[in-house]
């Protein structure tokens, strides 16, 4: 019996493509357009970033965790791994940078 092995994201790439959010290089569109970062005040909302389905926890309309990701090329990553390996994505940016990409989170569309 053969296990497929999933290959993983890592933290630091997810934190590089939030950084472009912030910069405005790089959309941020919301997947569910019902789910936008005002209605979902404390919870998960998901984003396609660059193909990148990416799912952030929204705590009281405040940028607190990346919960998970999935690549273009199907890579994943969760919240857990990176937390045990110190590098979850918005721990690995500074505050002005948080700032600057929930002001583009808080503005997304579908």
């Amino acid at each position: 019996m053969t296990q497929k092995i999933k290959l993983q994201v890592r933290g630091q790439e997810i934190a590089d493509l939030l950084r472009q959010v912030g910069r405005g290089e790089v959309a941020a569109r919301l997947v569910a357009p019902s789910c936008s970062w005002q209605q979902v005040y404390a919870g998960n909302v998901e984003f396609d970033i660059n193909g990148y389905r990416v799912v952030i926890f929204n705590d009281c309309d405040e940028l607190d965790y990346v919960d998970s990701v999935v690549t273009p090329d199907n890579r994943v990553g969760d919240f857990e791994e990176w937390y045990a390996q110190g590098e979850e994505p918005i721990s690995l940016l500074t505050k002005v940078e948080q700032v600057a990409i929930a002001s583009k989170l808080r503005a997304a569309t579908a």
